[in-house]
């Protein structure tokens, strides 16, 4: 009898320690098969050891005390990751209070951009089209925040020629209301982020908030394309990098490095970035004709969006499908369309960026394509409002200087078309 029970109870340790464990291995898995991460591994076989320990209760006294703590730490972390994620996650900005003078002289730039661009950033760093009282919204006032990435930023534009502000010029045309438009932007910015920032501004009382989406998100789809989620609700939510234990680390891990690193290097890293940010020409140039200079040509055939594009645009849309504020979602235009001008075809460098490889123009139509379709079928399944641009900004220079960013041309074509949707689909914010 007492076998029998001795049995039992193991296997119902066994049991819980398996179900614990997978759990944490699925937080940890696609590190430790795909980024060969030796401290990541660590930290997983560590925490293995704490919770067998406790579990099948190896040794007693002081160290079961120890492991007991741990233990429930290791436990709090796990079910705490998606709520710490969500309030501590770094969305990047511009600096606060910024301001810049750009002059385009090379021929880079010809016929895209004319004059001196004046561009600066609010004290949240945003850029607006006026002086905006985020604690208070006067009545009469229609507040759009634009969302997105360096085609939404325009970080190199002047701000009256940013689309954003473009669009608030023109729709004062169909309302009498006091439009502000608060571009938060960024170069570099995928769905993640987003839905982060559409959590956080929905406390200055937004009318419509608009989202330009997708190029970020499948680049880094080819980059990580063989990274393979088994569960990816599970797995992107549950990511042990999103912890209150891997973050409290790598504040550790960085203060050691302040102390020891050269601090000048640092600094003068931090003068060169700044200095990139504003020279776009001597950003570009080393970059472009990627489609001809790389040789390596990788075969990329996309069928859908990416698991992480899936989830965190669908808690965008879960988001916006409450009553307010209204969304509405933008396509992404690229100059990945067939039989483009071999101008344009020599400015192109994010096939993807930063690899030492390029997809064939064939494969990067495929994948913007797939994104593009799946935003305007899911957003209209759903009953929200989508505007599509893709098919309105045509792959030239006229409208383009590289893969997507736009011309001062571009820029108002793309707020001509957004403001007309606007007028057509959401005619009564305009009211």
């Amino acid at each position: 009898m007492k076998h029998f029970i001795f049995s039992v109870n193991f296997l119902i340790k066994f049991l819980i320690f398996f179900i614990l464990s997978i759990l944490i291995f699925f937080s940890f898995r696609i590190d430790i098969i795909y980024n060969n991460n030796f401290s990541i591994l660590f930290s997983f076989l560590l925490i293995q050891l704490i919770i067998s320990s406790i579990i099948f209760k190896i040794k007693k006294g002081l160290f079961s005390i120890i492991s007991y703590n741990l233990f429930f730490i290791i436990l709090l972390n796990l079910i705490t990751t998606p709520f710490f994620h969500l309030m501590t996650f770094d969305i990047p900005a511009r600096n606060p209070n910024h301001e810049v003078t750009k002059e385009y002289k090379s021929d880079f730039f010809k016929g895209m951009f004319s004059g001196k661009h004046y561009i600066s950033a609010d004290e949240k760093g945003y850029r607006t089209n006026k002086k905006i009282d985020y604690n208070n919204k006067e009545k009469n006032t229609l507040r759009i925040f634009t969302v997105g990435a360096s085609t939404t930023e325009q970080g190199s534009t002047d701000n009256n020629k940013t689309w954003s502000n473009l669009l608030g010029v023109k729709l004062s045309e169909f309302t009498n209301k006091n439009i502000e438009v608060i571009n938060i932007g960024m170069a570099g910015l995928r769905a993640e982020h987003h839905f982060f920032s559409l959590k956080r501004i929905k406390k200055y009382s937004p009318d419509l908030i608009i989202f330009l989406t997708g190029i970020n998100d499948w680049n880094r789809h080819i980059v990580n394309n063989e990274k393979k989620y088994l569960f990816p609700n599970y797995e992107i939510k549950y990511d042990f990098k999103k912890s209150i234990l891997f973050n409290t680390f790598q504040n550790i891990n960085k203060q050691i490095r302040r102390k020891f690193f050269n601090k000048k290097k640092i600094q003068e890293n931090a003068t060169n970035f700044a200095i990139a940010e504003i020279d776009t020409e001597a950003y570009l140039l080393p970059q472009i004709d990627s489609l001809n200079i790389r040789s390596a040509v990788k075969s990329f055939k996309s069928k859908s969006v990416s698991a992480d594009y899936q989830y965190w645009m669908g808690l965008i849309i879960q988001e916006c499908r409450k009553i307010d504020p209204t969304c509405l979602f933008l396509d992404q235009p690229s100059a990945y369309k067939k039989n483009i001008s071999s101008k344009l075809a020599k400015r192109l460098w994010m096939t993807p960026p930063n690899q030492e490889y390029t997809l064939s123009l064939e494969d990067l139509i495929l994948i913007s394509f797939t994104y593009n379709n799946w935003l305007k079928e899911k957003t209209r399944s759903k009953k929200l409002h989508f505007c599509s641009l893709s098919d309105k900004i045509k792959a030239n220079t006229k409208h383009l200087i590289d893969d997507c960013h736009f011309t001062e041309n571009g820029s108002q074509k793309v707020s001509d078309v957004l403001a007309s949707c606007i007028n057509l689909s959401l005619k009564s914010i305009l009211n």
